[in-house]
């Protein structure tokens, strides 16, 4: 299964996929594309991370240093900081991995059946699952 999903909604997507309430096949399709889920978030957090390590404020240890509401970031480059972590948010990430041959339907069902009211990030993040998950040829 491959879907593509741009950066920004992969941070919000592993707490949805975890707070779904889900039994049986449906639980164990959801936990299965939150395993391939989980390797695009932690690529993303490797791509921040090193972003940060170019503009913010380095500790001791060459770490960026983390202040109340993140990281102090040089003032002098900031700007460019946050156009560039736009451009990495921006991106579409590709969700792939071998999984069985129903998941990508069973999926498709998880998500026309999800009956929980959404709002804000979790609303975005679903109309953009719902598209990734139709743009994908039934054939995977």
């Amino acid at each position: 299964m491959r879907i593509k999903l741009q950066n920004k909604h992969i941070v919000t997507l592993i707490p949805f996929l975890q707070n779904m309430k889900l039994r049986g096949e449906r639980s164990r399709a959801r936990s299965k594309f939150l395993e391939i889920a989980m390797k695009s978030y932690y690529s993303l957090h490797e791509s921040e991370v090193e972003l940060l390590k170019e503009y913010a404020v380095l500790d001791d240890s060459g770490e960026p240093k983390q202040s109340e509401n993140g990281f102090t970031l040089k003032e002098e480059t900031a700007r460019e900081y946050l156009v560039e972590r736009d451009k990495l948010f921006s991106e579409i990430a590709e969700i792939e991995g071998g999984t069985y041959t129903s998941h990508l339907e069973l999926m498709r069902q998880i998500l026309a059946d999800y009956d929980e009211e959404l709002d804000g990030d979790n609303a975005a993040l679903y109309d953009a699952l719902w598209d990734a998950f139709e743009g994908v040829s039934r054939d995977g």
